[in-house]
């Protein structure tokens, strides 16, 4: 290629580069404000005392005590402070 060629080449290219990079420093960043936290140990909480008030008999038996598994799961998973996570 000859000179004439590359070098209005490469000035379109670092234009076009240096545009972009102004486009995407002028978009604003987001906040997350609004959002609010997630408390899971809460939750996990108020679960576990409605499971120690229901008793897991009849004919739902395997639904109350798949909840409790879950339960217990989910509370050794937030409780668990060895670091293996």
């Amino acid at each position: 290629m000859s000179k004439a060629i590359t070098i209005p080449t490469l000035c379109m290219v670092a234009i076009l580069l240096l545009s972009m990079l102004l486009c995407a420093m002028s978009c604003p960043l987001p906040t997350f404000n609004d959002v609010t936290p997630v408390e899971p140990h809460r939750i996990v909480e108020e679960v576990a005392k409605v499971n120690a008030v229901e008793n897991c008999t009849g004919p739902r038996e395997e639904d109350c005590l798949m909840r409790r598994t879950l339960v217990d799961h989910l509370d050794y998973i937030y409780t668990n402070k060895n670091g293996n996570l």
